[in-house]
């Protein structure tokens, strides 16, 4: 949709300040659990805002756009997270020790990752939505390819899309209420991210306090938090339990509480969010950016901007490699994303559209059926590798892939496609290690076609195992070698159960894992 230059750097503008000063505001009570009340940022201020990394992995994603070109995918922002994301906690350092095994996403934000449901990727949503701004669905699908990184098919990619398509409508739309529906159509109403939301509409309708609101979360949709402080009058409740990594519902509907218990007052909305405890720093972040979005920095005082100034503080990043290509303002930021905005647009063509409803199309969902394989596009051809599980192989044991072929060609074609898997001797590979499948368009009835291999060794003599497929057209576009590097894992040992222990601390509980 059209937006003038000046009107849309504004509005980009106020997002990133936005961003600065939620994330300042939140960042000293990050990951506590305890009722807040704030009004006004409680560190000392030394004109500068706090280091964060939801801003900074924007930062790195910006970065690897003006390298690579806007079009992007999971595979090259997973490149640039394992390269240049110095952070390893959480669904962060899990994802990069599968990116460093061979693995891609959304493998890598699946496989062993406890924290796929956790906060990583909805706070890194703004780059999408500033991309693309009133234009939701194409946001959404490349905050897909961003969260699917180190969130797999986890609620996190749920959370992510949620936000960037608020967002993105919020260039065009000031209504709260309509931009959470509008987020809503965005993902499955089976997931947990959606029924937190439908909840906490509900709750907020029947007329509940904040504090009221917050009981109901500690009660239904609480995560465990580990080595982070507790209220003793929580921990006496009960709420220092919880599953492993289970974040992003309980916080994506505290940013739905806030906004709505907020009425569209900056300051109320802030800091109502911070008042929930949980995650402080990105549930006030994302506040503010999205209000930035709407309003510019108009709706800030000057009290919010006048202590952190314009500058980028980055505490994620490699800043030995990176140090050059980093922003140092937010203005500067501003201007950068600007440049790939219009990029994008003449790309895509998106500044021309007129939308008058922001709601997904009722094909949108079909990208999560992309959820369990990692899809690589080459001419002519669409090939999906399903792990058929995790990428584990067992000693002596039968461990199933299936390539899911796709004609993509544009024109009427049919054409057998062979496969060929290379390893490394010591595999048997069932039922051969060649097989060919013939495919018409894949419009037509016989365009999409999965083929099975089955990949076994009778010695473990190795931690990751190595193969390439081979695919080849066998006539009409013989020329075009496709080829697919994957692998496997080995696996030993038993998970056993954490043991926690509490710690008093003041007036606080610190829960940790007995280790």
């Amino acid at each position: 949709m059209f937006i003038s230059k000046e009107l849309y750097k504004k509005k980009v503008y106020g997002c990133w300040v936005g961003k600065n000063v939620g994330g300042t505001l939140g960042m000293p009570m990050e990951w506590e659990r305890a009722a807040n009340q704030v009004t006004y940022y409680t560190h000392e201020n030394n004109g500068k805002p706090l280091a964060n990394d939801d801003l900074d992995i924007q930062i790195l994603w910006l970065i690897a756009m003006e390298e690579k070109g806007v079009d992007i995918d999971a595979k090259i922002l997973g490149e640039y997270f394992n390269e240049f994301m110095i952070f390893t906690h959480a669904e962060y350092g899990t994802a990069k020790t599968n990116l460093r095994s061979g693995l891609q996403p959304p493998v890598t934000g699946t496989f062993n990752n406890d924290f796929k449901d956790s906060c990583g990727s909805y706070i890194r949503s703004e780059i999408w939505a500033c991309l693309y701004p009133g234009d939701p669905e194409r946001a959404a699908r490349y905050a897909f390819e961003d969260a699917i990184v180190d969130h797999g098919n986890g609620e996190g990619v749920y959370a992510e899309i949620f936000i960037t398509a608020m967002e993105s409508a919020a260039f065009f739309e000031n209504d709260i209420r309509k931009l959470i529906e509008i987020g809503l159509t965005y993902i499955p109403e089976e997931c947990a991210v959606y029924r937190g939301i439908m909840t906490a509409l509900d709750a907020y309708d029947r007329g509940i306090t904040w504090e009221e609101s917050r009981e109901l979360i500690m009660k239904e949709y609480i995560g465990h938090l580990e080595w982070h402080e507790i209220a003793v009058e929580d921990a006496e409740k009960g709420y220092d339990q919880g599953k492993m990594g289970w974040d992003v519902p309980s916080n994506i509907m505290i940013i739905v509480f806030a906004l709505l218990f907020g009425k569209g007052d900056f300051d109320r909305s802030i800091c109502t969010a911070v008042h929930y405890g949980e995650d402080t720093d990105c549930t006030a972040g994302t506040i503010a950016a999205l209000f930035g979005i709407m309003y510019g920095t108009d709706c800030m005082d000057e009290k919010w901007l006048s202590p952190i100034g314009d500058s980028i503080v980055t505490i994620s990043l490699d800043p030995f490699r990176l140090e050059k290509k980093i922003p140092r303002t937010i203005g500067e930021l501003t201007e950068r994303v600007y440049k790939l905005y219009e990029t994008a647009a003449e790309e895509n063509g998106s500044m021309d559209e007129q939308k008058t409803d922001f709601c997904a199309p009722s094909y949108f969902r079909n990208i999560y059926d992309d959820l369990n394989v990692v899809k690589y596009e080459f001419p002519y051809l669409t090939v999906r590798l399903d792990y058929c599980g995790d990428p584990v192989l067992k000693q002596g044991e039968q461990k199933k892939i299936r390539f899911i072929l796709s004609n993509n060609s544009k024109s009427i074609n049919s054409d057998r496609v062979r496969i060929y898997i290379y390893s490394r001797d010591g595999y048997e590979i069932r039922p051969s290690s060649e097989q060919a499948v013939f495919l018409t368009m894949a419009h037509m009835g016989s365009g999409i076609k999965a083929v099975e291999f089955e990949i076994s060794s009778e010695k473990q003599e190795r931690n990751i195992h190595y193969f390439v497929a081979e695919l080849r057209f066998e006539e009409n576009k013989n020329s075009h070698v496709m080829t697919i590097p994957f692998v496997l894992v080995s696996e030993t040992g038993t998970t056993m159960p954490v043991v926690w222990e509490r710690t008093i601390k003041g007036d606080k509980i610190l829960s940790s894992p007995r280790i």
